[in-house]
């Protein structure tokens, strides 16, 4: 039996133990930043509705700036985890050289904008002066960390590709005390510090994002021995490599960004149903957020074996990682499923809602308690094996297509002119997932996925 399994799965506990090498230092990372939310939120809601929508709309140019940020990065790391496979490790420094300058030259783009127009970038979100005010104070101050931020995560994510996952770790977990200390202290005019109230959380954000270009530097010139690239590589520009590199960016860009503007209109269309059904999926937001910390360690790490395993050249191994992946991001979701089931009663009563949003919170949980059955094979699939395997292109199509054409549509149909009932219009909005699984179930069972994206030619001289 174990010799028929072994010719479908990995059975070897090696295996096992680099999954979760990889996987729970990024799953602890997802665990800290989520934290950094909660406790900016609990800071500024003492202040009431006008800061905490403030400090969430002058946040919102920071997520385009992830957006790139994820993009390019990730689509560097499917290029890296493969030449890791090869041992090439000249290659590697000189994708993370263009990714480092891509990033940079993107954050420094942005944070111009921003700083040039904060009062015009608000106004795109809201019409109230009160708000448009403060998140303006907020965004003229928070930009100041949008150059660090990019370059020590885009370092940082570098690494995963190499499996050097623990000193991101360490670095969000310092990060995270700092944020909450300096916030604490700016926000509420503690140990000294002058009381800025919303500003106050942009002034924590900023020594935080400090603090872990900081440590990244430290560790990059001081620890790091295995992939040797530091800060003065980037002075330099490679023309080998570029090529290469925006043709498996550029999907994975647009992938995040369409997905980031997709899911923003799915916030629009809830918006337009009523505030019962927005309360109700921000409480459920919080639960699947919780939820999603462990499907992306698994992800994540899927994209580094994936990519690795086939810069290796070992072929026949390949299927089999990706059936053993897919197996475990099975059992994922049936465990998350149940526990979202088992946390519900509990979970709903840290919240001070109307009958009707705890009615519709409590369905909607539901909801997505049957959704993770195939959340943690979609996300697994997508981000992991396709982007992993190099199969950029196929992974944008399903995760977009299924969006843009299947959920937003049905979102609108069934919420703005039929006016189904809350859950079933959620239901409708979350269509894209199971679709999204089972595209990309075929895709890998074809094989097609396979692809090897790296230089065929000799390994470069360490001069060069």
């Amino acid at each position: 039996m174990k010799q028929k399994l072994g010719r479908y799965f990995l059975l070897e506990p090696s295996f096992l133990r680099t999954l979760l090498a990889i996987a729970v230092p990024i799953a602890l990372q997802n665990m800290i930043s989520f934290g950094v939310s909660v406790m900016d939120s609990v800071m500024l809601g003492s202040f009431g509705d006008v800061a905490i929508a403030a400090a969430n709309l002058g946040s919102q140019p920071f997520f385009i700036l992830m957006s790139f940020g994820f993009g390019l990065s990730s689509g560097g790391t499917v290029l890296i985890a493969q030449y890791w496979g090869k041992g090439d490790l000249v290659r590697i420094r000189k994708v993370m050289r263009i990714s480092m300058q891509l990033v940079f030259l993107a954050s420094l783009v942005i944070s111009t904008v921003c700083l040039l127009a904060p009062q015009g970038i608000l106004r795109i979100f809201t019409t109230e002066e009160e708000i448009i005010r403060a998140g303006a104070g907020y965004l003229s101050l928070v930009v100041f960390s949008y150059i660090p931020y990019s370059i020590s995560n885009n370092y940082m994510m570098s690494l995963r590709a190499v499996e050097q996952v623990k000193i991101s770790t360490v670095i969000y977990a310092v990060s995270f005390f700092v944020n909450v200390f300096f916030n604490y202290a700016f926000i509420f005019g503690k140990f000294g510090a002058p009381r800025l109230e919303v500003r106050g959380a942009a002034v924590g954000t900023v020594f935080a994002r400090c603090s872990e270009l900081l440590m990244v530097l430290i560790y990059m010139y001081a620890k790091e021995r295995t992939v040797c690239f530091r800060i003065h590589d980037c002075l330099k520009f490679d023309r080998e490599m570029l090529p290469g590199f925006a043709r498996h960016s550029l999907p994975v860009l647009g992938n995040e960004l369409l997905w980031g503007v997709g899911t923003t209109a799915t916030s629009v269309i809830i918006g337009r149903i009523g505030s019962v059904f927005v309360a109700a999926n921000s409480i459920a937001g919080v639960m699947n957020q919780m939820m999603f910390i462990t499907v992306a360690g698994v992800a994540n790490a899927a994209a580094v074996i994936t990519g690795k395993t086939i810069g290796a050249g070992n072929r026949g191994r390949v299927q089999r990682v990706a059936n053993t992946l897919l197996l475990v991001s099975v059992a994922l979701g049936v465990f998350n499923c149940l526990l979202i089931l088992a946390l519900r009663p509990l979970f709903l009563t840290l919240y001070s809602v109307t009958p009707e949003t705890y009615a519709a919170a409590w369905s909607i949980l539901g909801v997505l308690a049957a959704l993770q059955l195939v959340i943690g094979v979609d996300v697994t699939t997508i981000v992991g094996i396709l982007r992993g395997g190099g199969d950029t292109r196929s992974a944008f199509l399903y995760d977009c297509g299924a969006l843009w054409f299947v959920s937003l549509p049905m979102g609108i149909l069934s919420g703005l002119v039929l006016h189904w009932p809350v859950p079933l219009v959620y239901v409708c909005l979350k269509l894209d997932s199971p679709i999204k699984a089972l595209l990309a179930l075929l895709r890998i069972r074809s094989g097609k996925w396979v692809r090897n994206v790296t230089v065929q030619t000799a390994p470069l001289a360490e001069a060069e």
